[in-house]
């Protein structure tokens, strides 16, 4: 992929070359004004196992790449620097084109590309040579000299018959095409990291209609050693992804959950599936690869004992914890009552609190900017169950249309882009723990399974107890379902089956009148 670029060289950002014992590495100096944005002073990036010129080309790259991506931040554009020297690091830009370059001793150069060793040995001549204050005759007739090697050897206009499609390109192309979709932020992310891996594993100058199982083999032998937060950690986060994976294999790290090792497999297999559908693939070579055994998202995890239950809502120390804000007041309750999702509560609006045929209730759905649904079958009516009601919930919810905000827990962020329910979900975690709930795994996800146990218990249905968790039949866990004025009754009676599952303080009309307002 190439690299355009119209610029004054005269300011770009000059590489520091650092010799490690994993291989040579390049420091950017950021410049003061990018500082507090950018959250470091300087920027440094593993070179992986390039030498002399190789290095200094790819340097040279990272370098014009950073000089347009300063010049974009100033202008108040985003850019993701990680993602850029990264693409310059792993050789998915291979070119230099620079356009209308301007020399420090004021000559320019209409258009040069850079694309190998030599041609940056001579613009890196030209480059020193240009900075003298008083060139000779000699000099300066060197340096002509220099910049018409330069022209002569640089500009190469691609042409010619089509190339097959690269893994490179098929990449960026899927990835355009999940964020074009508008499906959420995090899935776009996640399946950018997983075909990054197999990128890494596998070579990104793959022409994808030469994919085998081999491949796929390759890829998840090699993400059975790729640790955690690998791109955080100092040890791994310059390295490049070969480089991580045999530095974590001699640092005996552990190996990624199975449920992890899924998400990977789901991910491939998308993508897999469009280079079929594209007609760039004859076949998926993921198919008659045995996928490991899990279990479903919707099945990790445990029902809360009576005892936990009992723990949890303490009538001493869950109003001492909740009172802090509303949703670790009223968070608890909707999930214990209602087997809704974290995030399905943690986002919910004002407007999706309503009155349906004389039922209360909420709505789980995407009508908001930042609101979010896990899949198609997750969209419905919940009622409220008697003891919501009766301690208290909808006079919060008056008190909070009173206020004029717009969201039920205004306090929770989504600063990450993750959904509401991150913080909800880590805030319960950590108080859960200190009231003796320690089992590895368990969180606010285990309503889900609290309500789906005992409705079980009573006798109710798969599908009725489906209607009210948002599951699907035929696909992973339960039946499909949709908003339906006619199953409300159904979903009514089935709530009514549910006996006391914890003893609830009451609301306190006004205990949270000092969070609406600041949040109004």
């Amino acid at each position: 992929m190439p690299l355009e670029v119209s610029i004054e060289v005269s300011i770009l950002p000059k590489p520091l070359m650092i010799a490690r014992s994993a291989g040579l590495y390049a420091r950017f100096f950021v410049p003061t004004d990018l500082r507090t944005s950018i959250g470091s002073r300087y920027l440094v990036r593993s070179l992986g196992n390039r030498r002399g010129d190789h290095a200094r080309l790819a340097a040279a790259t990272m370098g014009m790449a950073l000089s347009m991506a300063f010049d974009a931040m100033r202008k108040g554009m985003t850019v993701d620097l990680e993602e850029l020297l990264e693409k310059v690091r792993s050789g998915d830009i291979k070119e230099l084109t620079l356009k209308d370059v301007t020399l420090p001793d004021g000559t320019r150069i209409a258009q040069a590309q850079l694309d190998n060793p030599a041609d940056a040995g001579i613009f890196g001549d030209l480059m020193v040579r240009a900075r003298q204050t008083e060139p000779t005759e000699v000099m300066a007739a060197r340096v002509a000299k220099r910049r018409q090697q330069l022209r002569e050897g640089s500009q190469r206009i691609s042409g010619g018959d089509s190339k097959a499609l690269m893994l490179s390109k098929a990449m960026a192309d899927h990835l355009r095409d999940l964020a074009g979709a508008r499906l959420h932020q995090k899935t776009v992310l996640e399946s950018r990291h997983t075909l990054r891996l197999f990128a890494g594993i596998v070579g990104k100058d793959v022409p994808v209609a030469s994919l085998t199982q081999d491949h796929v083999r390759a890829f998840f032998e090699g993400v059975r050693y790729w640790p955690s937060n690998a791109t955080k950690r100092p040890a791994y986060r310059d390295l490049s992804v070969p480089e991580v994976i045999k530095l974590a294999k001699k640092n005996q790290e552990p190996e990624p959950a199975a449920w992890t090792m899924a998400k990977h497999r789901q991910r491939l297999s998308v993508f897999l599936v469009s280079l079929v559908e594209g007609k760039h693939l004859a076949v998926n070579p993921l198919a008659g690869i045995r996928a490991i055994s899990t279990p479903d998202s919707e099945d990790t995890g445990s029902p809360f004992t009576d005892a936990e239950l009992k723990a949890i809502f303490d009538p001493v120390e869950f109003p001492k914890w909740a009172s802090k804000y509303p949703h670790r007041w009223f968070g608890p309750i909707l999930g214990l009552y209602s087997g809704a999702r974290v995030n399905e509560i943690a986002q919910l609006r004002l407007e999706d609190i309503d009155t349906i045929d004389g039922v209360p209730g909420f709505f789980v759905r995407k009508m908001g900017k930042k609101q979010s649904i896990k899949n198609k079958h997750s969209r419905r009516f919940i009622p409220l169950a008697q003891p919501v009601i009766d301690c208290g919930f909808l006079t919060y919810v008056e008190e909070a249309r009173q206020a004029g905000v717009e969201r039920l827990f205004p306090d929770l962020p989504n600063s990450t882009g993750l959904g509401y329910g991150r913080q909800l979900s880590r805030q319960f975690s950590v108080y859960i723990k200190r009231q003796g709930v320690s089992v590895k795994g368990q969180g606010f996800h285990g309503f889900r399974h609290t309500i789906a146990s005992k409705l079980d218990e009573a006798g109710v249905s798969a599908s009725a107890i489906g209607a009210l968790t948002g599951h699907g039949t035929g696909q992973t866990v339960l039946e499909k379902f949709y908003i339906d004025r006619r199953s409300l009754p159904d979903r009514v009676a089935t709530l009514a089956k549910l006996s006391e599952l914890a003893v609830l303080r009451g609301y306190h009309p006004g205990r949270f009148d000092n969070n609406l307002k600041q949040a109004n």
